[in-house]
């Protein structure tokens, strides 16, 4: 009974704890005070390595430009002061190091006497049906990445190239890849080189709605396929997943390595040829000219190249 269930504190707190979203609650000092078994699951963190945290010690987001939102930037801090709900789209830095866009709910606690309690926050993956877009005809996945293999992103890439044809109609197509892999796999092995690809994998899959394809390419390549994309969308689209792959990381013993990337972008047009729209494509975007990913930025991060 339900009122068997609002009786008992235990169970309902069991049941909070189960919900299929993640649900935190911090007090006014921003210091987290619960965490659902939800939030273990999007975030990576567990509950007992964070409960008594400040947010922002946990909580690493960020927005599509790879801005971070901390302190008075966090809706959260919004509605402690405004004592008003808020919702917005944002990543959250996952403990593997991987983006994670996430839809974020906001509500004050308000105790007796109208003083403000906390807040609680309700978040959820933006993109929970993001396999979709991976036809069951093309289910076999590469077993180290998790998502599908060379063979069959080509595969995709010509079946869109002929339905490109049929309907008249251009796709954006992006080529991803990672920096400083041959460097970093000489000097640590073979394996070393694995957590850098998974998250990159994980942000670019993280961040693409069902309708967009992603698969390896390259050794250490990625291809996302834009269906029905103009240029400014294409453009816009690789600027966003640049941005994320930056504000990325991978910790390897002990040291914290920024992923390092290019992505590449062009519209296939009726007429074009694979081989060519992939060998004409140039990096729009390239860490290897940015220098806000300089080392010692935040004294605990360290070039993929250092």
């Amino acid at each position: 009974m339900v009122s068997n269930l609002l009786d008992n504190p235990k169970l309902f707190r069991h049941l909070v704890e189960d919900l299929p979203m993640g649900i935190y609650i911090v007090d006014p000092e921003r210091r987290i005070r619960f965490w659902n078994h939800g939030a273990d699951h999007i975030t990576g963190h567990l509950s007992y390595e964070v409960v008594g945290l400040v947010l922002d010690d946990v909580v690493q987001a960020c927005d599509r430009h790879g801005n971070r939102l901390a302190g008075e930037q966090r809706p959260v801090t919004t509605t402690i002061s405004e004592r008003e709900p808020q919702q917005c789209t944002a990543f959250y830095l996952h403990k593997g190091g991987h983006r994670v866009a996430v839809k974020i709910r906001t509500r004050p606690i308000l105790e007796y006497g109208d003083t403000i309690g906390g807040a609680s926050v309700l978040f959820e993956e933006a993109f929970l049906d993001h396999q979709s877009s991976v036809p069951p005809m093309y289910g076999c996945l590469d077993p180290v990445i998790g998502i599908p293999s060379r063979r069959l992103t080509r595969a995709v890439m010509h079946e869109s190239m002929a339905g490109m044809e049929e309907s008249h109609t251009g796709f954006g197509l992006l080529r991803i890849r990672v920096l400083g892999m041959e460097e970093f796999r000489l000097k640590h092995g073979p394996q070393s080189v694995v957590p850098f690809l998974r998250a990159t994998a994980h942000t670019l899959r993280g961040s693409l709605d069902e309708e967009k394809f992603l698969g390896c390419w390259g050794e250490n390549e990625f291809l996302a396929v834009l269906p029905s994309a103009s240029p400014v969308t294409v453009a816009t689209t690789a600027e966003t997943l640049f941005n994320l792959l930056s504000q990325s990381e991978v910790l390897w013993w002990g040291d914290h390595f920024l992923v390092e990337s290019e992505i590449a972008c062009t519209v296939a047009t009726p007429g074009s040829d694979l081989e060519s729209l992939l060998r004409e494509m140039k990096p729009l975007h390239s860490s290897a000219t940015t220098t806000a990913k300089a080392a010692g930025a935040t004294g605990n991060s360290a070039r993929l190249r250092g």
